[in-house]
């Protein structure tokens, strides 16, 4: 065979494989849909549309769900993704928990499991009980091992692309750095993807959540720590050595606490929900009056974000005052953010969902004094509607990418 019949054939490959993902991917996401919305929608002939609907059936691909309502002709089959084509694992390794759980190719969660964890009890106990949280849940799927495509992990850390290692949460720093990439490979036998919580839960928000179809965003991820995911032009934003978004260390304080980091005055120091619980233990210990001291029933190691909530929705003076203190401080950081980066769109997630009522109130006030007027209003803040699922769906979306992108491809081929 010569060169140009050779090249004329591979040129016809690669435009089949590229009409077809085409195909696949407008069922995908606007699906369910009919033969004619996909003509209409690709820019493809009617023919073309059918050949392909006929393989990707076949290949079990997108399934037949009904048809449309007949306006006197032939009714059309609509047809929608199979998203329990394959399957997903994903892993959020978090501050005091492991939560696992098995998606399928929407990131829709079909089995969860949360192993609660002390870091006292050591790095090994801690990769042993992520290994046994996967290995359970892929049991009691009944799912195939070949059915699943790879695991995502994201960790509450800084993850290095160069080398694949991971330097879990500072507090952890003696850990060293560890490739979960590897040890689960080598134990599953399947691809595996590690990135820290942030940047998987503004993945998640970009794919299913506020940050759909949005170009410019940014993922705030404020609990016991402080991070960020930057969407940038649709993609995520990780930068040279894949540490971009370490909103929680900017300093704001020269004076204040030592940040976990071994830095002085982080936001992250001042700002997370662990500084807030401090501080209400602080004013509590101190003797100030509050409804906080029935709550712990006097153990304060039992105070938690959440019953500062609720103390302050009862309009508890030492809840509300410590809320709205972490409030400003927020803000103070978002007004940077804002006019250094211009977002579309700020998503808030995390536990401080859990004061959303409380605490939008002294962070608008501070963006609306200090952010300048042009990208203020154009800037929305919300709260995330992904609760704690965020980072942990998030982690199994650059596996499903790379699905498309290569195992469908080669089905095509």
């Amino acid at each position: 065979m010569n060169n140009n019949k050779q090249s004329t054939i591979k040129g016809q490959t690669l435009l089949r494989q590229r009409n077809v993902l085409l195909v696949l991917n407008t069922i995908n996401s606007s699906g369910p849909i009919s033969k004619r919305e996909i003509v209409y929608l690709t820019g493809l002939s009617f023919a073309k549309v059918n050949s392909i609907i006929i393989f990707l059936n076949n290949l079990n691909l997108i399934l037949e769900v009904g048809k449309e309502k007949s306006s006197g002709g032939r009714p059309s089959s609509i047809f929608e993704f199979n998203s329990n084509f394959r399957y997903t694992i994903g892993c959020q390794l978090s501050h005091t928990q492991i939560h696992t759980i098995v998606s399928n190719l929407k990131g829709e969660i079909l089995f969860n499991d949360i192993k609660p964890f002390d870091k006292s009890t050591g790095k090994e106990f801690v990769i042993d009980l992520m290994i046994d949280s996967i290995d359970n849940l892929i049991n009691l799927s009944g799912i195939p091992h070949d059915k699943f495509i790879g695991i995502g992990v994201a960790i509450a850390g800084l993850f290095n692309p160069k080398d694949e290692t991971t330097l879990p949460f500072p507090h952890l720093v003696s850990w060293g750095n560890v490739s979960f990439k590897s040890i689960l490979y080598n134990k599953f036998k399947l691809p595996c993807y590690v990135n820290n919580i942030a940047n998987a839960a503004a993945l998640a928000e970009r794919n299913y959540g506020l940050g759909k179809g949005i170009e410019n965003v940014l993922y705030l991820n404020i609990g016991s720590g402080l991070g960020m995911g930057i969407i940038f032009n649709g993609k995520l934003y990780e930068g040279v050595s894949g540490t971009a978004g370490e909103f929680g260390h900017i300093t704001v304080d020269e004076n204040g606490p030592i940040c976990a980091c071994g830095n002085v005055g982080c936001l992250e120091a001042i700002a997370s929900t662990k500084a807030v619980i401090n501080d209400a233990k602080d004013r509590l210990k101190q003797g100030v009056l509050s409804v906080l001291s029935n709550m712990v029933k006097d153990n304060i190691n039992d105070l938690d974000f959440k019953m500062i909530c609720a103390a302050a929705i009862q309009s508890d003076k030492l809840a509300f005052s410590v809320i709205d203190k972490m409030g400003q401080n927020l803000g103070e950081g978002i007004v940077t953010l804002i006019n250094l980066l211009n977002p579309e769109r700020i998503i808030l997630g995390g536990k401080i969902v859990d004061a959303k009522n409380l605490i939008i109130i002294p962070i608008m006030n501070i963006v609306q004094k200090r952010a300048l007027e042009i990208p203020r209003r154009n800037t929305e803040i919300v709260f995330s509607n992904m609760g704690s699922n965020a980072g942990t769906v998030g982690s199994t979306i650059p596996i499903i990418e790379r699905f498309f992108e290569n195992e469908v491809n080669k089905l095509i081929e």
